[in-house]
């Protein structure tokens, strides 16, 4: 995926970010939100972060804690190997961080939760809702211990935990109930649809081939030099457990950049 990112700081405890991130190739992946700040599906998404607390008990370090909300519309129509693509509806999303930052270690805390609506009349599909965690403890070592404008060289490890639940698929009328999709690594037949879901979802197939528990983790960098920064990192699957016939997730990997346009205001 390639995702362009644009934040704005309103007020000093106020910030408005935009996120409209695309698949630069389609993944047979268990289709969820895989990072705190940006989609994990082709979206355009619209973010406010507000930082209701904020402590400085020494020079260099400070403990804070922001509370982020905004929504988020699909932009593209993700294939999927075990039915028809999903018509998404706009998802809400909310997340909270907090953490301490000092001169020589970081510690980050924070949980999401992304759910898609269900609002569009005669339309029963839906992708589906996200549930995030993370941790992060960051440690910048002596020799790298500098002061501005040095480079500021900071490395993490980084745990993230995610509970991904069951897509939903209108069932077309005249359709099977239960079927057969091809694996798009395989080509080995499997099962992919569900039966017909009770009422008050009659004519719904709940996709047994989407979301999944798993936790992640692994090494990172952040590195930052006056207006540019560069973050990047490798996560490990230290379980994964997907609903359905989907693959296993091994390794995920994230390289970012950042530019900071505004930096030199006063």
């Amino acid at each position: 995926m390639f995702g362009p990112r644009v934040a704005y700081g309103l007020r000093p405890n106020l910030q408005i970010s935009f996120t409209s991130p695309f698949h630069v190739t389609h993944g047979d992946h268990p289709t969820g939100r895989f990072t705190a700040m940006m989609p994990g599906v082709p979206e355009s998404e619209v973010l406010v972060g507000w930082r209701f607390y904020q402590a400085t008990p020494g020079v260099g370090t400070r403990n804070e804690a922001t509370l982020y909300a905004g929504g988020s519309a699909t932009t593209e129509r993700v294939p999927r190997t075990d039915s028809p693509p999903l018509k998404r509806e706009p998802a809400a999303y909310v997340a909270l961080a907090a953490g301490r930052v000092a001169r020589s270690y970081d510690i980050w805390a924070g949980v999401g939760y992304q759910r898609y609506g269900e609002w569009e009349t005669g339309v029963g599909d839906h992708q589906s809702n996200t549930l995030l965690t993370s941790l992060a403890v960051g440690w910048r070592p002596p020799f790298l211990n500098k002061g501005y404008p040095k480079p500021d060289v900071r490395l993490f490890w980084e745990t993230t935990g995610e509970d991904i639940g069951l897509a939903r698929l209108q069932r077309i009328p005249g359709s099977i109930t239960t079927g057969h999709g091809h694996d798009a690594k395989t080509a080995v037949p499997r099962p992919f649809l569900s039966t017909v879901i009770p009422p008050p979802f009659p004519g719904i197939n709940v996709l047994r081939n989407s979301g999944g528990t798993a936790v992640f983790s692994g090494p990172s960098v952040l590195c930052t030099y006056r207006n540019l920064a560069f973050q990047g990192g490798v996560l490990f699957a230290a379980f994964d457990q997907p609903n359905g016939y989907q693959p296993h997730e091994t390794v995920r990997a994230v390289v970012g950049f950042s530019y900071y346009i505004l930096g030199r205001r006063k």
